[in-house]
């Protein structure tokens, strides 16, 4: 995991601090209408945002975060989780355990990206998806997020490496920032 990037205690408390409950995690879990019967996995979990308001959906969930302080302030917020160190591109779990893997602003953190879509593939079940959510950049932008065009090669590279019913849907889940989700179905086999 040395081109991964890791943040140190006083980084996670400060981010745990500031994003302590993103509208965002709550608006992607909303959209994934988890039940009971759904295994979701957060690539990516920082603080565990995302797992505390999946847990209320009667979901079992699980988290891996590079960074083992992410991982301890993700374990204390939601123990019921399942919230390991990991990376996008070495995910601690078996194959074909989760009917979600959601990433939510922190596929720009991914030091292989394409890595990172097939171990997502490889840990969905049969007609899982994987949601990848980033800030909607304006068109020619870089940074923090995904522009236009990143999001239409994202899609494409989803169904190039085998997921089916791709596609690009925008969410507002405040009143400042627009987020991209991008959606790929792990093919039933």
């Amino acid at each position: 995991m040395a081109d991964i990037e890791c943040w140190s205690p006083f980084k996670s408390w400060l981010y745990s601090l500031i994003n302590r409950n993103p509208k965002s995690n709550r608006a992607v879990v909303e959209l994934l209408e988890l039940g009971p019967n759904d295994r979701l996995l957060d690539i990516g979990c920082g603080p565990g945002a995302a797992l505390a308001d999946a847990v209320h959906t009667g979901a079992s969930v699980a988290g891996v975060d590079p960074s083992p302080s992410m991982v301890a302030r993700a374990q204390a917020r939601t123990p019921v989780a399942d919230v390991k160190v990991g990376s996008a591109e070495d995910i601690p779990f078996p194959d074909g355990q989760f009917t979600a893997v959601i990433n939510i602003s922190s596929f720009h953190h991914w030091a292989d990206r394409e890595a990172g879509l097939v171990e997502a593939r490889r840990v969905l079940a049969p007609g899982g998806r994987l949601l990848v959510v980033e800030a909607k950049l304006k068109a020619g932008s870089d940074g923090h997020g995904l522009s236009p065009s990143a999001a239409e090669s994202l899609a494409a590279k989803l169904a190039e490496l085998g997921y089916v019913d791709t596609r690009i849907d925008e969410i507002k889940p405040g009143w400042r920032f627009v987020y991209y989700v991008v959606t790929g179905v792990a093919p039933a086999e």
